[in-house]
């Protein structure tokens, strides 16, 4: 089973969620950027990279338009290589969408996921981030025998980490061609 445990039916609701997004934007992955998807979704958002203070631990923020906030605001962390900001931004971009920070104004990303139960936040933001930077039409035909992890990661712009996650999550849940 994948390391980021989400239950198959969840899954699917983050894939309809992401659907959404793309009809309602008219925009797709990788035809279209990241940031032009992000800013089509959430108009007043404002993207930046941080060090949060040289604190490498934290690994994004989402701060929602509110009293104390006047934009939405989506950073990640600086110190981390291009596929990885690419994969850090659409994990972020997840919180938000999928509503993690409710409870909040914002969202500080400080955990990596461990698969406990506790966090289950973290493992639908990686998942929502796979699925929206790695759509699964496109990933099963690029996905050949012959074809490299590093391959895949720079036509989608991820690390070659995501890459394995992404083929996890859809080998484990048997998910084909559809």
């Amino acid at each position: 089973m994948p390391r980021n445990k989400i239950p198959i039916s969840r899954q699917a609701e983050i894939e309809r969620t992401i659907e959404d997004i793309l009809l309602s934007t008219g925009m797709s992955y990788p035809e279209n950027s990241l940031i032009d998807i992000i800013k089509a979704t959430i108009p007043d958002v404002v993207l930046t990279e941080s060090d949060f203070e040289n604190k490498p631990s934290i690994r994004g923020a989402v701060f929602r338009k509110s009293k104390d906030y006047d934009h939405p605001l989506i950073a990640i962390q600086s110190k981390q290589s291009g596929g990885a900001k690419t994969f850090a931004l659409a994990h972020e971009f997840g919180h938000y969408v999928l509503d993690h920070n409710k409870s909040e104004n914002y969202l500080i990303d400080t955990a990596v996921f461990d698969g406990g139960p506790l966090m289950q936040d973290e493992g639908e933001a990686n998942f929502f981030a796979a699925a929206l930077l790695m759509p699964r039409k496109l990933f099963r035909q690029l996905d050949q025998p012959f074809v490299t992890d590093d391959q895949l990661a720079k036509r989608f712009g991820v690390t070659p980490g995501a890459v394995r996650v992404r083929r996890d999550w859809l080998n484990y849940n048997g998910i084909g061609d559809e």
